[in-house]
């Protein structure tokens, strides 16, 4: 399967980030697996996201919440190499094995002020201007 690679370097916290993106996964009837590299990490990004909008909740679980049924969670934070919430697109904030990549038809890598892998080249590289994303 040929995937597209989205890298977004970002200005801001990598939760405002998300949000947006997230939210349009969502409203398009799709599932994201968000990767980090360690729970640490995904506890962060966690809470990030429960306060990332009074008017937008982002419906979220992590790995680590056994109280629900994963394949049925439109967004699921991991630190684990596992679709467990068979997710339609992977983002992933730390270096991911190019391999798993492979599984998604669309990938996006937020980073702020480099990209944490040299192994994968994107299709298409953003940064955000004056609130905008503008393809670099």
């Amino acid at each position: 399967m040929k995937n597209e690679i989205n890298f977004y370097e970002v200005d801001e916290s990598i939760a405002k980030a998300l949000g947006p993106l997230l939210s349009k996964i969502i409203d398009e009837g799709k599932k994201a697996l968000v990767f980090c590299e360690n729970e640490q990490k995904m506890i962060e990004i966690d809470k990030l996201l429960w306060s990332f909008a009074r008017a937008r909740f982002i419906p979220h679980i992590t790995i680590n919440d056994h109280d629900f049924v994963m394949s049925r969670q439109p967004v699921l934070l991991t630190y684990k190499l596992a679709n467990d919430n068979n997710a339609d697109y992977l983002v992933f904030l730390d270096d991911i094995d190019v391999n798993f990549i492979k599984n998604f038809p669309r990938v996006f890598h937020f980073y702020e002020n480099h990209p944490k892998t040299d192994k994968i080249k994107p299709d298409n590289h953003y940064q955000k201007v004056n609130g905008k994303w503008i393809k670099k």
